[in-house]
């Protein structure tokens, strides 16, 4: 749900939006969440929607087999994305479909090869329809 561009606004209303506890509910927290300078005002919540995905970095060479994945010493360089929410950085869930963008639309085409993502510490498995089938440990 996108909050409405104008009109009434409540405290509540944001925090159903950002999916926060209904307790000691505070615009300064909420608008802390989301990363809106001070000072605080409802009126930043204009149009706002939160973020229904996480991100996942990984490093955009692919191996034929995991050990080739885990002994790359090389930075994450391609940023993926899977449902979620918050828009923050996380490590997927075997099952789970990445994206190449943020309104997952666009599944990553994996190929069925080994992706090593440093973040995560791990080797992944992703088909070319971008499912995550097998992970291993690094």
């Amino acid at each position: 749900m996108t909050l409405p561009a104008s009109g009434t606004i409540s405290l509540n209303d944001i925090r159903v939006e950002l999916q926060q506890a209904s307790a000691n509910v505070s615009l300064g927290a909420m608008s802390n969440l989301v990363g809106f300078a001070d000072p605080d005002a409802v009126s930043d919540f204009y149009g706002y929607s939160y973020p229904l995905y996480n991100t996942f970095a990984i490093n955009d060479t692919s191996y034929n087999e995991y050990i080739d994945a885990c002994a790359l010493d090389a930075s994450d360089n391609k940023t993926l994305y899977f449902a979620g929410s918050g828009g923050t950085a996380a490590c997927p869930a075997q099952g789970v479909t990445l994206y190449t963008n943020s309104a997952l639309t666009t599944a990553y085409n994996g190929g069925g090869f080994w992706w090593r993502s440093k973040q995560c510490n791990a080797a992944y498995n992703i088909t070319s329809g971008g499912v995550l089938v097998t992970i291993e440990a690094c």
